[in-house]
């Protein structure tokens, strides 16, 4: 069982009171991940948004910058972050892929349940929403440069015929 006081250690989350967070636990589930196992992959329906609750390190996001390149670690997280946002957000497909580099435990959210509930209640839908922008901002500036560094390794490279 979820509870308020597991949601506490999550910014998605911060500004709302224990009621609020009450309503938020009963749309949460438990789940652990082995080391290897992938959480999601690029283009699949996103359903649930994930926290990562135990296992700093544990969880990183990944992406493929190109067809012949291998995939590039756009994030790791650590304990208390919130991932697989594409959730709250249309078209609701993810776009990266996670996978556990080593056991986590992981509290996961319906996304539709949590949208459903966030337009019953202007506070919630604004406070995590408000907090979800923050959250998407910081990561695509973060992506960003990761991006950016990995171009230039590329170009970079010499090419060969094949």
């Amino acid at each position: 069982m979820v509870t308020v006081h597991d949601l506490k250690q999550f910014n998605l989350f911060a500004g709302l009171d224990e009621a609020e967070l009450a309503e938020i636990a009963g749309l949460c589930t438990r789940r652990t991940y082995e080391s290897g196992a992938k959480i999601f992959s690029p283009g699949t329906p996103a359903g649930d948004v994930f926290m990562l609750e135990r296992g700093n390190d544990a969880v990183q996001i990944e992406i493929a910058i190109c067809e012949h390149a291998p995939r590039t670690v756009i994030h790791t997280l650590q304990k208390g972050e919130v991932f697989g946002w594409a959730a709250l957000v249309p078209p609701h497909q993810r776009t990266g892929s996670a996978r556990c580099v080593e056991k986590a435990s992981v509290i996961c959210l319906d996304g539709k349940a949590l949208m459903e509930l966030l337009d019953q209640n202007d506070h919630m839908g604004y406070v995590v929403m408000k907090n979800l922008s923050g959250i998407l901002s910081t990561r695509l500036a973060y992506t960003t440069l990761i991006l950016r560094r990995e171009i230039r390794k590329l170009a970079r490279k010499p090419i060969t015929a094949s």
